[in-house]
Formats: structure tokens, C-alpha cells, sequence
């Protein structure tokens, strides 16, 4: 029995050793030799860098400007509250005038004094350039004119019409009365002088005057100078004005006087 007994715990003993020694060298090999990662079968698609959407920034500014102005009176009696409007006053822009200019017209020659018994009114024409540097009131132009005398059919029927052609310069006041308004009006005066010729003069003219000792009145060229008022005004797009103006004519004795009147347009 003995002898069974010794040799069970024999064998249970080296089935220790043999387990234990197994055991070891399980472990070593798990330590020195690192397990492979299973691989799936579908790789997944990695992106490092992944744009951003864009990135909208929207400022609304809403401003609303509120000014009351209160003023609180303390009176004896009950408290009065008062309110201060402040208005602001929006004007229409200035009518613009004119610096460079020219102007046509046409109207009547009229005569004056003396002549007046020989001949009467008839047509006339005018034309102009001139000139105001800026808004400055004071302006120059030139002109040239040229109109008819008519004969009196009651006095000499069969006389011929004088005829009158002068070109002179003035210089010209002008004061606008209302730029804001859209006929925007200006009147304006004007004196000079120039050079007058006379035409078709009869010489039962001459010689009447010559008799009375009135101006001499022929075909002769003579000196003037003029004065006269006028007014520049706005019709819809057109720019127009009248005129009067009052030549007194030089001669040996007696001045000539005339004094046509025109209406024109004028471009600036």
C-alpha cells in the first residue's frame, strides 16, 4: 500500500510540473508576439480635412431717431406741459441765369417827337450776344437792329418808308425778383451807345425839316445813345424776354428819336 501511495503522489506530482511549465510558456509566447487586428472587409473612407460651409453674416441696422423735446413750466396753478416743434424748412433749388447768351427778337419801330408827323410804326428786328461773368449783376452785350419807318398815307401817300439799322453796346443791370420759381423772372436796364445809319429817307423829308429848322433827317450815318428797361422770363423749356429801348440819334440840330420795342428768346 505504501508502495501505490508513493507512486499516485508521483505522478499527481510531475502532472503539476508538466501543467505548470505549459502554462509558462503560454504565457511568454502571448508576450513576444503581438496579436494581429482583424481587417473589415469594406474599408470606410476617412477625411481629415472637411470644408466648412460658408458662413453668411447678416447685419440689419434699424436706427430710429426719436427727439422730443419737452419743457415742463411750473406755474402756481397746474402743471403745464409745452412741446417744442422744430421744423425744417426744404427750399426749391435756384433757377439757374444766364452767364454767355444770344437772343433774337422781333417787334416795332416806333418814332419819336419830331419825326412822328412824317412817319409812323412798322416792323423791327433785333439780335444779341452778351455776356454776365458768373451770377453777377452786372453784364455787357452787343446788338444789331434794323426796322422801317412807315410813311403817312394821309400826309405824303406816295413818300417811300425809312429804314434804320444801328449796331451798339450796353451794359446791362439785371435784378432776378424770384429764383425759385420756375418762370423765374428778371428784370433788368440797360444804356449804351452806337452807330445809327439811316436809309430811304425821303427828300421831301429833308427839306421839310430843313424849313422848320428841325433835325437834319437824311441818309446820313450818326452817333446814338440808348437806355431802356426789359424783363427775362421762363416759359416751360424757353427763355424769353421784352424789351424797349429809346435811341436819341445825334444830328447837327435837333436829336432824332426812336424807340422800337422787341420780344425775343434768348439762349444760354
Amino acid at each position: 500500500m505504501k508502495t501505490r501511495n508513493s507512486v499516485l503522489y508521483a505522478l499527481g506530482l510531475a502532472a503539476a510540473i508538466s501543467f505548470g511549465a505549459s502554462m509558462t510558456a503560454d504565457a511568454q509566447a502571448r508576450t513576444k508576439t503581438p496579436r494581429r487586428r482583424a481587417r473589415p472587409a469594406q474599408r470606410i473612407p476617412v477625411r481629415k480635412d472637411v470644408p466648412q460651409p460658408a458662413k453668411t453674416d447678416t447685419v440689419i441696422v434699424t436706427r430710429v431717431d426719436t427727439v422730443t423735446v419737452r419743457r415742463v413750466d411750473t406755474l402756481t396753478g397746474p402743471t403745464v406741459m409745452r412741446y417744442d416743434t422744430v421744423t425744417r424748412m426744404v427750399y426749391p433749388p435756384l433757377q439757374r441765369l444766364p452767364g454767355l447768351f444770344f437772343g433774337i427778337g422781333a417787334g416795332s419801330t416806333i418814332p419819336m417827337n419830331n419825326i412822328r408827323a412824317l412817319v409812323k410804326d412798322s416792323w423791327g428786328f433785333q439780335g444779341q450776344v452778351g455776356f454776365f461773368p458768373m451770377n453777377s449783376p452786372l453784364g455787357l452785350r452787343a446788338d444789331a437792329t434794323f426796322g422801317q419807318l412807315h410813311a403817312r398815307e394821309t400826309d405824303c401817300p406816295t413818300c417811300k418808308s425809312a429804314k434804320l439799322w444801328s449796331v451798339g453796346g450796353d451794359v446791362i443791370l439785371r435784378m432776378p425778383l424770384d429764383r425759385t420759381s420756375k418762370l423765374n423772372p428778371v428784370l433788368y436796364i440797360f444804356g449804351g451807345g452806337g452807330y445809327a445809319k439811316f436809309s430811304d429817307v425821303d427828300p421831301r423829308y429833308t427839306a421839310f425839316f430843313k424849313s422848320t429848322k428841325e433835325p437834319v433827317w437824311n441818309n446820313e450815318g450818326k452817333f446814338y445813345y440808348d437806355v431802356g428797361p426789359g424783363v427775362d422770363f421762363n416759359v416751360g423749356g424757353l427763355h424769353l424776354y421784352a424789351e424797349g429801348k429809346y435811341y436819341t440819334i445825334l444830328t447837327d440840330r435837333k436829336n432824332v428819336h426812336v424807340f422800337p420795342v422787341y420780344g425775343g428768346i434768348k439762349f444760354y
